[in-house]
């Protein structure tokens, strides 16, 4: 009898034994975790354009399929760099513009661009311009940004339907957010930039070109 007491005293002394370290090794593993995270890789989406059915689709490739057009996935203001001298339209948002153009298309609605990437020395003269007819610096800048803040020479910024058709660029403002074009200025009807990756909400609009001037 005296035996047996003590094998049960010896198991459950071992079971307790267990316990306490299997309660341990948890909660090594529970603090490990907590404070050394484990770091996930983000995954990296691309919207696609398909011109022949006039539809958005994503893919977590580097590239679009054969045959879509490349939108890009975040807002191009932010994610620009400039790297050598910039002569065009910045390629993402050609696309951007190219695949609401199709779209707005198929909607009986035209869109075109009337002003995209301007030299410094365009923008310079229409700013200077600007000023004699605004009377002002401040004012002319309501309206036309000095090139080394306007978007245009940076080829981030386009023109749509200016300055006749004010109805067509109203589509473009209504529908835009699904490219990643917002309008930006509430001033300005036909001034669009890639402010948002495709998909997403436009921001407020400023009430004019200001805004960037700060």
């Amino acid at each position: 009898m005296q035996w047996a007491v003590k094998r049960y005293l010896v198991a459950t002394a071992l079971i307790l034994l267990v316990a306490f370290f299997a309660v341990f090794i948890t909660s090594r593993e529970r603090i490990s975790l907590e404070y050394f995270p484990i770091e996930t890789k983000p995954v990296r989406v691309l919207t696609c354009f398909s011109s022949s059915d006039t539809s958005l689709r994503v893919t977590t490739e580097n590239l679009c399929p054969d045959g879509l057009i490349p939108l890009g996935s975040s807002a191009l203001v932010e994610s620009a760099t400039a790297s050598g001298e910039i002569k065009e339209i910045h390629p993402l948002l050609q696309n951007r513009f190219d695949a609401a153009k199709a779209a707005a298309l198929s909607d009986g609605v035209h869109l075109y661009i009337t002003s995209g990437f301007r030299s410094y020395a365009r923008q310079k003269y229409l700013f200077e311009r600007e000023i004699q007819i605004r009377g002002s610096e401040t004012e002319a800048a309501k309206w036309v940004l000095p090139p080394n803040f306007s978007h245009h020479p940076h080829g981030l910024a386009i023109d749509v339907n200016y300055p006749g058709d004010p109805t067509g660029a109203k589509w473009l403002e209504d529908n835009g957010s699904r490219f990643g074009l917002c309008r930006v200025y509430a001033n300005e009807w036909w001034h669009f930039e890639g402010a948002i990756a495709p998909g997403e909400l436009c921001p407020a609009m400023s009430p004019n070109a200001l805004v960037d001037l700060g």
